[in-house]
């Protein structure tokens, strides 16, 4: 027995209300379509090749797209002869198994929902056809069609959510086990096991046997966990400035950092500075090792990569970018950290003073040795005097008690002055 009235659908359309005549009417063509599920799917499948044609070409492929749309049209049939709403019954097993199917093929979720949507057009045309060929009264004829059309559409409204929801899944499952095989590929190479480079390469879509560099983007650890889209976009903008061939392998290791190669030969000489620039306003930090050749390259440039993040965080928080070769020496120094800090300490005495001018004269001392004692380039840097320089690196290499400038130790100290201060960086000229 068929309700009467109207049936509400999960899009909020609803079945409409037929006359006996046009219920009996539609239950008489249903089961005739029904009775033909095969044929009917057969014209299905190929007017989906037809506007498809990408889809065609595979035998295989083929036999199933027939099967699922016949599986579909004895549902749908069935359903419109007794006129079941089509949100109360489950969507065939063997469209989900299609649609997780279509992941592998390399197929889109688009195509998976065009091919639904041109099968319920082909089968409402057909539907109608056989309405016509019945010869019944044209207003209970169009009544039928009226009611016909809203329950292919509301079909497909019950039906999609169930198929995406299949394909997502699948999707997710393959990324997921895409993601443990190249982790677990990338940890078998920095751990320095015996890894086939040929077969890790094939594996991670990298080729490992060129010239590359490591990279670490990073976020830290004060406020909210990032966005992935934030820190995505953090590190495309890193493989866009570092440059390189192919793709770049990437791997988000925690919610907070991403580590990378890109395939390349030496970095320009403003690459500091471009990373600096692309990265300033993201929240992001970003640490490079040296380029370096082939598979122990690929370990050793890495093994860069986190200890320039490791100085970065310790000496240069305030950096957007930090170059390993450029912090190698402060790399060794900090291999014992407290030592260090002891270093610092009774080699900068009243010069590690936390105020702004004692913090002024340091960062004087510091920008000047890293000019090579130049107070011409030192006076550039900072946009201050000659003159100004002059008497702060004196006035700073005095309250160190130090003989001269020059002092080895001194240069070593001033390195590691931001281990003496809670918030780190570079203070203000």
């Amino acid at each position: 027995m068929r309700p009467r009235g109207a049936s509400p659908t999960p899009s909020g359309r609803s079945l409409p209300e037929c006359s006996p005549e046009s219920e009996r009417l539609i239950g008489v063509v249903a089961g005739r379509l029904e009775q033909r599920s095969q044929d009917v799917a057969v014209r299905l499948i190929h007017e989906v090749e037809l506007r498809m044609p990408h889809l065609a070409g595979d035998d295989e492929f083929h036999e199933t797209l027939v099967a699922v749309a016949r599986g579909s049209v004895e549902l749908i049939s069935t359903m419109m002869r007794t006129w079941t709403d089509p949100s109360v019954v489950p969507p065939p097993h063997e469209a989900l198994e299609w649609a997780r199917g279509l992941v592998g093929r390399g197929v889109s979720m688009n195509d998976l929902l065009r091919v639904y949507r041109l099968g319920q057009a082909t089968y409402q045309d057909l539907f109608y056809g056989e309405i016509v060929d019945q010869g019944a009264d044209p207003v209970r004829t169009m009544e039928a069609m009226r009611a016909c059309s809203a329950f292919s559409f509301a079909w497909i409204d019950a039906i999609s959510t169930p198929l995406i929801e299949a394909y997502e899944d699948e999707r997710d499952r393959r990324q997921q086990g895409a993601e443990a095989v190249r982790v677990e590929t990338i940890e078998a190479i920095l751990a320095g096991g015996t890894v086939d480079p040929q077969v890790a390469g094939a594996r991670l879509g990298y080729d490992l046997g060129r010239r590359h560099v490591g990279f670490v983007v990073w976020t830290e650890g004060d406020g909210d966990v990032p966005s992935r889209i934030d820190l995505d976009e953090a590190v495309g903008h890193v493989a866009r400035v570092l440059g390189g061939s192919g793709r770049p392998l990437l791997s988000r290791t925690s919610p907070r950092m991403t580590v990378g190669w890109t395939a390349r030969g030496a970095l320009a000489d403003d690459v500091e500075d471009a990373l600096a620039t692309r990265l300033r306003g993201t929240g992001c930090r970003v640490a490079i090792g040296s380029v370096a050749e082939g598979m122990a390259g690929f370990r050793t440039s890495y093994e860069q990569a986190n200890r320039a993040r490791r100085v970065a965080r310790l000496l240069r928080r305030g950096a957007h970018a930090t170059l390993y070769a450029d912090v190698a020496v402060e790399d060794l120094l900090t291999r014992d950290v407290d030592g260090a800090r002891a270093l610092a300490t009774r080699t900068l005495g009243p010069l590690a003073s936390d105020d702004d001018a004692t913090r002024r004269l340091l960062t004087t001392l510091r920008v000047y040795l890293e000019e090579g004692q130049s107070l011409a380039r030192a006076s550039r840097r900072l946009g201050i005097h000659q003159n100004t320089i002059a008497y702060r690196v004196r006035r700073a290499v005095e309250l160190a008690g130090q003989p001269d400038a020059g002092s080895k130790t001194l240069h070593a100290a001033v390195l590691l002055g931001p281990l003496l201060r809670d918030g780190g960086g570079d203070g203000e000229p």
